[in-house]
């Protein structure tokens, strides 16, 4: 496959979406509390805790050893790196690009603890994959109470980390309750709970909430291609026979074959080779990929089971790269990166029947309705002042205010019309010292 730029891929997006209406009722939230800053104690400046920071990818992301060494997080510049340089220890995960936020929680737990990835013996009897996946090495396998982490994830990586953080406190019941047979390993220890303040803090960064317009349409899936392919090209990477990229679905039997060319890898991920249709059909057919969970329906229910933690600071960081017009539209901004436009005018002008009404839905980072990305609807949340900036309490979403003329990627790589590396050099770095004046 010839080298591909990223014009070619977003011109191709850009004239082959069609959008289908979001039309499915979607019960309200429960009621959220609020909370006022005026009680709370000042936002503490000096360096309380040396906790490690952990980066998780959201949708289509890959590992630092993927894609030629063009990073998720930062491109070239490498925001890990930058982050270890100023002294604030830096981790990457690497989880299922489209996997569910179960199987990427599972997947992160292990990548920082190591060992073999057991997704739970009751949940791959439930979706039909195998219980097992890969065998990490595991970055900071000391993890513990007393030598917790801070968790920055983008997009669906602002869930994925909500779901470990439920495991680990609270276990999982079916889990539990499933007796093995004398084959077969006990239950992992991550489904057992008891594991508070493993986590001191979790901030999400465009972070998926409460669902995402886009995955209604019935064209998602193709979408999710050209995503990889033009950001790959952003990068100037050319997905071409041997490029590394894995979708990490070796549980569904759908890991990439030796000299597999990028191409027929994905058409077969996709459902495109009838040879191996059965096999990459059980797997989006199930309630156990990303498809499935972002739906805001799906979101809703979730946010219901997985909790805000009361040992946890929680903060969120959401953009808006869109304009509203005279009608009450949301049209996206001209510098908005090709790949996500026709998503953003599609999201700007819905009217569907969606939680605090569809009007809050339409102001979108591309990709995200900034009321997904701001915290879980039903949880506790406070507006954080930036001229007066409070603490908020552990298990309370400080919501940071909207920042404007980002699209849904430029916050996590420079493309150069809005964002530079210096300048997310810069934010990131401004997170990192935030996280660590959080006392202990």
């Amino acid at each position: 496959m010839k080298k591909i730029t990223l014009f070619v891929f977003c011109m191709i997006i850009f004239s082959s979406c069609e959008r289908e209406d979001f039309t499915e009722e979607v019960k309200s939230a429960s009621t959220v509390k609020k909370l006022t800053a005026t009680n709370l104690e000042v936002y503490p400046t000096k360096r309380q805790n040396t906790y490690p920071i952990v980066l998780v990818h959201g949708m289509c992301g890959w590992g630092r050893d993927e894609m030629f060494g063009y990073k998720y997080w930062g491109g070239l510049a490498d925001t890990q790196t930058y982050l270890n340089l100023y002294g604030y220890k830096t981790f990457t995960a690497s989880v299922g690009p489209i996997s569910s936020n179960w199987d990427r929680a599972v997947e992160l737990y292990h990548n920082i603890v190591g060992g073999r990835v057991d997704y739970g013996a009751a949940h791959a009897l439930k979706h039909g994959h195998n219980r097992y996946g890969r065998t990490y090495t595991g970055f900071y396998k000391q993890w513990s109470a007393t030598k917790k982490v801070h968790f920055v994830g983008h997009s669906l990586g602002g869930a994925s980390p909500r779901f470990l953080i439920q495991l680990l406190e609270n276990g999982d019941a079916a889990e539990m309750a499933y007796i093995p047979n004398g084959k077969e390993a006990p239950t992992s220890d991550l489904f057992k709970g008891n594991k508070k303040n493993w986590v001191a803090s979790h901030t999400t960064i465009a972070g998926v909430h409460n669902g995402a317009l886009t995955v209604d349409s019935d064209y998602f899936r193709p979408y999710l291609m050209k995503m990889v392919l033009g950001m790959g090209a952003i990068g100037g990477i050319g997905l071409e026979q041997y490029t590394f990229y894995n979708f990490d679905l070796g549980h569904w039997g759908l890991q990439r074959q030796p000299k597999e060319t990028v191409k027929a890898y994905f058409d077969r991920i996709l459902a495109r080779t009838p040879s191996d249709a059965t096999s990459s059909a059980r797997f989006w057919e199930s309630k156990d990929n990303c498809m499935y969970d972002l739906k805001v329906t799906t979101m809703q229910q979730q946010n219901e089971w997985v909790k805000s933690s009361p040992n946890v600071y929680y903060a969120s960081y959401t953009f808006n790269d869109t304009k509203e017009q005279s009608n009450g539209n949301w049209t996206p901004l001209p510098t908005m990166n090709l790949l996500f436009k026709l998503e953003s005018l599609n999201i700007g002008k819905t009217s569907a029947n969606l939680p605090q009404g569809f009007t809050s839905w339409r102001p979108n980072d591309g990709l995200v309705s900034v009321v997904s990305s701001q915290y879980p609807l039903g949880h506790d949340y406070v507006l954080m002042d930036p001229a007066n900036r409070k603490l908020a309490p552990k298990g309370v979403w400080d919501v940071h205010p909207t920042i404007n003329g980002q699209d849904h990627l430029s916050v996590v790589t420079p493309d150069l019309f809005q964002s530079t590396s210096s300048y997310l050099n810069k934010f990131y770095l401004d997170i990192a010292k935030d996280l660590s004046c959080l006392p202990k």
